[in-house]
């Protein structure tokens, strides 16, 4: 038999495709130490004061992102295509203003910033597109995502947990008001503060759900998102920036409220136990982390190579933390406080907008043209982008972000609840902090929320996921 061109070239599509899927899942469970491997690399290999940075893991996302666009051109996504494509012309327009206007500006930090953005556009319509063609149930596809999100809270919280002990750890913050915080080899520790915002409802949620069921053959997998979910709490409170502890008050609270409602509606006191549960094996690890801390450095210190008021414990860290807020408030007012002084560099860049012209107004100034961000990913797409990129840019996450809240309400559950915790809590911080529309590291699950959002609202069949991307062209 005879093949052609276009079967031959088919079956080629098909087999990468097939690799493409296969991909996706590992993905997940190495984006954490993607993350670590950039911290590592940026605190020993990196030449201070290199003008750009191009770590290995930014290398191996770049690649993944090309994988990921050739995917969904070659699975012919339309909605994926034509929402990228204003994304590039806005990206390419804003290089245009900067060249038009004489400004000075990298071209790299252009293509770069533009190229995180789209990345995570990418992974919205990927995990659409992938969860739907799997051939998993929904209950399994849901069971399949927990435990991989459970060990992504595990690898972080290790991570951190490690190098708090060792005293080899990185600072959370290192400024005025001195050294604070620990966020283990992670180098930036916003990016992984929204992380541990966004996986801890759903993780916690999953453990309360599937405790509940009471299944033997489930024992296991209720422990690790049980340690997972608990070990959240204590990685959180490590890290200790005021939105990772903010979270942890959030979500503890709409845990507790649902739990004392159904206790009052429905004298049931299981989802009660559950979360007890959670932070009663928090304190535990925090006992182990602390013995094991005082174990690890009276040894350092028989051996005489550890100054121990240069590595505060455990306690004392989150001490510091929690009490930092309140000094900056009383010393530079609540607004610094809140915003870490981003109010200022928003107001800087906001004045070099305003003052570019209408060109300007409609296509932005340009990433490339400051030297540093803003750090509030909703004014960074107007001020660097424009209108025309405000528009394009940001309203796949407004018609997404809605169907959300629908489907809460019309299809409410207690795992539909922490969904939103967890999607409601991300989008409050990338409007006063940023770290997420474009980062690579929180917006890879910020984009997975809302996929995981819509698999709940469903029934059974989630063969058709990818048809429940809003899009404003019906024939598309």
């Amino acid at each position: 038999m005879l093949y052609s061109k276009s079967d031959f070239w088919g079956g080629k599509m098909k087999k990468y495709n097939k690799f493409i899927e296969k991909l996706f899942w590992t993905m997940i469970i190495v984006n954490p130490f993607l993350d670590a491997l950039t911290g590592i690399y940026k605190t020993f290999f990196e030449k201070k004061g290199a003008l750009i940075s191009i770590s290995p893991s930014l290398v191996v996302r770049l690649v993944f992102l090309s994988l990921l666009v050739i995917y969904l051109f070659t699975s012919k996504n339309k909605k994926a295509i034509f929402t990228l494509i204003p994304i590039g012309i806005a990206g390419v327009a804003s290089v245009g203003v900067e060249i038009l206007l004489k400004m000075e500006f990298s071209i790299i930090q252009d293509a770069m910033y533009i190229a995180r953005f789209a990345y995570n556009i990418v992974m919205l319509f990927c995990w659409y597109s992938i969860f739907s063609i799997l051939g998993y149930d929904k209950k399994t596809l849901i069971k399949k995502l927990n435990r991989l999100l459970a060990w992504t809270l595990i690898i972080i919280g290790l991570n951190v947990v490690i190098g708090q002990i060792t005293g080899t750890g990185n600072f959370t913050y290192a400024d005025r008001f001195g050294l604070r915080g620990s966020m283990g080899y992670y180098y930036a520790g916003n990016d992984i503060t929204a992380v541990l915002m966004l996986l801890p409802p759903v993780v916690a949620s999953g453990y309360i759900k599937m405790a509940m069921n009471k299944k033997r053959e489930d024992r296991k997998e209720q422990y690790l998102l049980l340690i997972a979910a608990s070990l959240s709490i204590v990685t959180n409170a490590l890290i200790g920036t005021k939105t990772s502890f903010l979270s942890l008050f959030i979500t503890a609270g709409v845990l507790i409220l649902y739990s004392l409602f159904i206790l009052i509606k429905e004298k049931n006191s299981a989802y009660l136990l559950r979360v007890l549960a959670i932070i009663v094996v928090a304190i535990v690890l925090s006992g182990i982390i602390i013995g094991s801390e005082a174990l690890f450095k009276n040894i350092i210190l028989k051996l005489g190579s550890l100054d121990p008021s240069k590595d505060p414990s455990f306690l004392s860290k989150i001490a510091e933390s929690l009490s930092t807020t309140d000094r900056i408030a009383q010393k530079e007012g609540i607004s610094t406080a809140i915003l870490s002084g981003r109010q200022a560099k928003l107001k800087e860049a906001f004045v070099e907008f305003k003052n570019a012209g209408p060109l300007a107004w409609v296509f932005g100034i340009g990433r490339g043209s400051q030297e540093g961000i803003i750090e509030m990913d909703i004014p960074e797409v107007l001020v660097y982008y424009g209108l025309f990129g405000f528009v394009f840019m940001l309203w796949i996450y407004l018609a997404v972000g809605i169907k959300t809240i629908i489907n809460l309400f019309k299809k409410f559950s207690f795992e539909m609840l922490m969904v939103a915790t967890s999607l409601g809590l991300c989008v409050g911080y990338m409007v006063i902090a940023g770290h997420v529309l474009f980062s690579v590291t929180a917006g890879y699950y910020f984009t997975m929320m809302f996929a995981y959002a819509q698999i709940l609202a469903l029934d059974q069949d989630i063969s058709d996921l990818d048809s429940k991307i809003p899009f404003p062209i019906k024939k598309v």
